[in-house]
Parts: C-alpha cells; structure tokens; sequence
C-alpha cells in the first residue's frame, strides 16, 4: 500500500542505533486486568484512530534506502491506516501470555526485504477463553525503541484504555496532529 508522507527525519543517535545493520528492539508494555474484555474489542478503532491523530509517532515508518535510516511521518487518512494494523485480539490457549509476547519480540520486524518496518506501535489483547467477571487478561503495547523509549509505552496504554472505555468515546473529535518531534536521548 501506498502513504502519503508529510515529513520525513534521518535518524540519527541512539534512534539509529536501536535499528542498524538491520537490527531491531521491540519494547512490550503489559497491562494485567481482570473483567469484561469485549469493551475494549468493541471499543479499540475508535480509540486508535484517536490516538493515531493525537500521537504522529503512531503514524511513522522505519525506511531504510543505501544504509541511510529514515522515519516518514505519514499523513493521517483512518482507510490506510486502518485500526487493524495497529491492534489484535488474541485468545490465550496452549501458551502463556508471556511466551506470546516474548516471540513477538524477538519476531523481525522488517519487510520489503528488510527495508520497511511499519506499524511501529501495536497493542494486543491477550485474554483466556472462558469469559468472567474476574477473568485475567493483558493488553500488551509493542512498540519500536527507535520510536519510543522504556516510559512512554505505559502513558500510550493509560490513553487507550481511557478512550476504550469512555462511554462517550464515540464523541470524542481529536484535532490532527502533524508535527513530529526528534527523540531526545
């Protein structure tokens, strides 16, 4: 699929290195909970599109073209960048929720023949079968540390899990972000 890219910064720093040569560090945020799930399954694409707009961190790519590293800032448009992307629900079986999250860390990331990585934030409900009123699950946010550092993935999960089950979320009009600001660090 074609985007649109409104900006686009060279790496540089500590943000290259968490990506050079092909390399890759995928930062998982967890949050435990217990109760109703299907809120946040119900709920989850108006709250990414929100957070889409809010955050154009959520928007980037990773590209990398004759060993230079780039991240293009995308323009928001919620067809191309369909919740989808940026969330899954999946039902724990023969596996702990630990052992999913540690293989999606260590899955690569890269496509286009290790020259694309896009989405760089996704969040995955982890839940069991049977459905309770104290039943455990997690949402896990994954998120590229060329991105993102070790704290802000817990502010992204605070701001899903409000929008998620706000009951006016519906309602909510977030004004578009478009500026992307360079990591510190």
């Amino acid at each position: 699929m074609t985007y649109q890219v409104i900006s686009t910064l060279p790496l540089l720093g500590v943000e290259r290195y968490c990506c050079l040569d092909g390399g890759w560090s995928t930062i998982a945020h967890a949050a435990h909970m217990s109760g109703n799930y299907s809120i946040l399954i119900r709920n989850a694409s108006t709250a990414l599109q929100c957070l889409l707009k809010r955050h154009s961190r959520m928007r980037t790519r990773l590209r990398v073209d004759s060993n230079q590293y780039f991240l293009d800032n995308l323009q928001y448009n919620s067809e191309q960048l369909s919740s989808d992307l940026f969330f899954s629900a999946i039902e724990i079986s023969n596996e702990s929720w630990q052992e999913i999250v540690e293989r999606r860390c260590n899955q690569d990331p890269y496509s286009n023949n290790g020259t694309v990585i896009f989405p760089m934030f996704h969040f995955m409900l982890l839940y069991y079968s049977q459905q309770s009123d104290d039943q455990l699950f997690h949402l896990v946010l994954f998120q590229n540390h060329c991105v993102s550092d070790g704290i802000s993935g817990f502010i992204l999960i605070n701001e899903f899990l409000t929008l998620a089950t706000t009951s006016n979320s519906l309602e909510i009009s977030e004004p578009l972000n478009t500026e992307i600001l360079p990591l510190l660090g």
